[in-house]
């Protein structure tokens, strides 16, 4: 048969090239290898790799869920980990539940100011004060200011740290500034234990508030009742914030005089014989509002029986001297007063400190002499628990240097004791 090349193995049927199979005895002609099954691995090794497998996937889920988070965000963040969910905020107040993404702050040019920022932590659910707990999450809380290189004066900020002025505040800084401060942006860093990073940010902006001087020249104040005339004119003529300059002839005021209503700051001269801006009766501050009232380079003299400046008002007194006064000053009520390069020589009692407010302008009491006072500093009570530091102040036979009745901190490492 044409086309037939081979033969059924079977039959012995001629078939072409290409038959499959054989149609006379239905033999199958295709060349089929036997199967080999597939190799089995030992249970043992299976139960390894399911192990590792599974080795794996949690240690990339834990990698995904651990990794370390960070948080930025101007005024307040919101942040939530195993224990609950947490508001942390800055702001410039007492008020726990009030941001402040920026702070304005009016201020003279050439006048140093320091302001504080708050932060403050409350539980989103239940609105209580969660500063307490959450700081023990946290390893460390850092604060940096970032500002232009070329400010006129460059701010500074203290590193943060539990102030009693503010006690429902985790922690407080302190930044220093004056009205020619450039805006800058104050940042508070939070480093947790778990790894994570949060940071509040804080702008402030000092705004130059206007500044009004009167002279001698052209305002009459030669006498305590001109110089009180003007005082009361101001007050009643020049809202806050502007800032009041009074500069003073190189007279003996013999009146008292009374500042209230607003601050006023006083500035004293000397004339070519070496006579200074003198008071002989009390000068009494009582202005509530407002910014401290500053008195630079006056002489207030006594004679034993009353007191020399007596401030219910914040009140910053440098260069000046009390002398023979039965308290050279005095501050009392609820705010802060501070001495800085002053003398009190015969007094009775120098300075007398009496306030049982909170508000703190600064902690500095520097380069103070205390000559024969019978109480040199009497601290009654003082606001907050900071420390007052009295650096190059000097002691020199004083009956009682410092009576520290209210137990307050005191730096006196750099004071001399004579």
């Amino acid at each position: 048969m044409s086309g037939m090349t081979k033969r059924c193995p079977r039959c012995g049927a001629a078939l072409p090239e290409a038959a499959a199979f054989c149609p006379y005895c239905t033999a199958d002609l295709r060349h089929r290898a036997a199967p080999t099954p597939p190799p089995v691995l030992p249970g043992w090794v299976l139960r390894a790799f399911a192990a590792a497998l599974l080795i794996l996937t949690a240690a990339t889920a834990v990698f995904f869920y651990r990794t370390p988070d960070t948080y930025d965000e101007f005024g307040q963040v919101t942040y939530t980990d195993a224990d609950g969910t947490y508001q942390l905020l800055v702001a410039d107040s007492n008020d726990r539940f009030a941001p402040k993404e920026e702070i304005s702050l009016d201020a003279e040019p050439s006048q140093e100011y320091r302001t504080p920022s708050r932060l403050f932590i409350n539980h989103v659910d239940s609105g209580a004060n969660a500063a307490q707990i959450f700081m023990q999450k946290v390893d460390a809380v850092s604060a940096q200011l970032i500002q232009p290189e070329d400010s006129p004066w460059p701010m500074v900020c203290t590193q943060p740290k539990y102030r009693d002025f503010s006690p429902e505040a985790a922690q407080v800084v302190l930044v220093n500034y004056t009205g020619s401060s450039s805006p800058a942006e104050l940042v508070w860093t939070l480093d947790m234990h778990n790894g994570d990073t949060i940071r509040l940010r804080q702008k402030i902006t000092p705004v130059p508030i206007e500044t009004y001087d009167f002279y001698p020249e052209d305002h009459p104040m030669s006498t305590a009742e001109e110089l009180q005339a003007l005082i009361d004119q101001v007050t009643s003529q020049v809202p806050l914030p502007a800032v009041v300059n009074l500069h003073l002839p190189a007279v003996t005021y013999t009146d008292s005089v009374t500042i209230s209503g607003r601050p006023v700051n006083l500035y004293g001269s000397q004339d070519a014989d070496g006579r200074r801006t003198t008071f002989t009766d009390t000068v009494r501050l009582s202005a509530q509002d407002g910014p401290v009232s500053y008195f630079y380079d006056i002489d207030f003299v006594g004679n034993k029986s009353s007191v020399g400046v007596s401030a219910s008002a914040r009140f910053w007194a440098e260069g000046c001297t009390f002398t023979g006064w039965k308290t050279g000053m005095l501050g009392y009520g609820d705010v802060w007063v501070n001495a800085i390069s002053c003398h009190f020589v015969d007094n009775t009692t120098g300075f007398h400190f009496n306030s049982t407010g909170q508000y703190v302008t600064h902690t500095m009491f520097n380069d103070n002499v205390f000559l024969r006072n019978g109480t040199a500093v009497l601290l009654e009570n003082v606001p907050s628990d900071e420390t007052m530091n009295f650096q190059g102040s000097r002691f020199t036979g004083n009956g009682t240097d410092i009576d520290n009745r209210c137990g307050h901190p005191l730096d006196i490492t750099q004071v001399i004791f004579e």
